[in-house]
């Protein structure tokens, strides 16, 4: 198995994820539409809905950023980075996911891990009345998105690796590495 059949395992995985993150983004544009529609013409209105949304929304920042990452829409300072060749780039897509993408990623997972324990521990649901129990299982995208953000960061080093030793790169356009 060579680095750029594992880099492009690892990015088919992140394209399903943001796949998901697309769809669960219709699904909250259709809730706030049911929503809004229930409140004005119903007269109803349900607290778990309401919080459904922003659960949605966290969910769909926190995978959509993995995505998004993979794609290259992420911020970065572009004014070093353009002036430089293909293999300057490339060295330094290698260091900034070995060296900040994916130690923060890694260890901010990590950090919030305890914090999906202690909602589990203690049973967390939404101090609303009516509002959604399993607090805990919303607080586990925390770390699963930065371990996601991790393993996109080793895929990125593994591209950025393949291409420095002359293999083909493992996604036909990865704007990250243009």
């Amino acid at each position: 198995m060579t680095i750029a059949t594992i880099a492009r395992g690892m990015d088919a995985l992140v394209m399903r994820i943001g796949r998901v993150s697309a769809w669960l983004t219709l699904i909250l544009v259709l809730l706030v539409a049911a929503n809004v529609l229930a409140r004005y013409f119903l007269h109803m209105s349900s607290i778990a809905t309401q919080e459904l949304e922003w659960h949605l929304l966290a969910v769909i920042a926190m995978l959509g950023s993995v995505y998004t990452l993979q794609q290259g829409e992420h911020v970065r300072v572009d004014i070093l980075y353009q002036r430089y060749g293909e293999v300057v780039r490339r060295w330094f897509d290698l260091a900034v996911a070995l060296l900040l993408v994916v130690p923060l990623g890694v260890w901010l997972a990590m950090l919030s891990w305890d914090y999906v324990l202690y909602a589990y521990n203690i049973g967390e649901r939404s101090p609303e009345a009516g509002g959604l129990p399993y607090r805990f299982l919303l607080k586990a995208v925390i770390p699963l998105g930065f371990a996601l953000i991790a393993l996109q960061g080793v895929s990125m080093a593994l591209s950025a690796a393949a291409s420095l030793l002359g293999a083909r790169s493992p996604v036909p356009v990865r704007a990250y590495a243009t």
